[in-house]
């Protein structure tokens, strides 16, 4: 399979694009209005029973406790 050639860029017309490209992501938001001060209230339940995010907080608990047991083991044994 050939790849397609690549051409270089200066540093110059890469910052040209990226100011580009932040100038349109910045007008876009500009561009909608603000979010009313109850939109968080949309999300509220929104995962419930979605087995991926139960897994994902099953382990991110799990890890929580372990660095809690890691730091207490650390306070009893004292400074190194």
């Amino acid at each position: 399979m050939r790849r397609p050639a690549v051409v270089p860029q200066t540093l110059e017309a890469r910052v040209a694009r990226l100011e580009q490209q932040m100038s349109l992501l910045i007008n876009r938001r500009s561009d909608e209005a603000p979010p009313a001060a109850d939109d968080w209230k949309q999300t509220v339940g929104m995962f419930r029973g979605d087995p991926i995010v139960e897994e994902m907080i099953d382990e991110s608990r799990r890890t929580r406790e372990e660095e809690r047991r890691r730091a207490r083991e650390a306070n009893e044994s004292g400074p190194a």
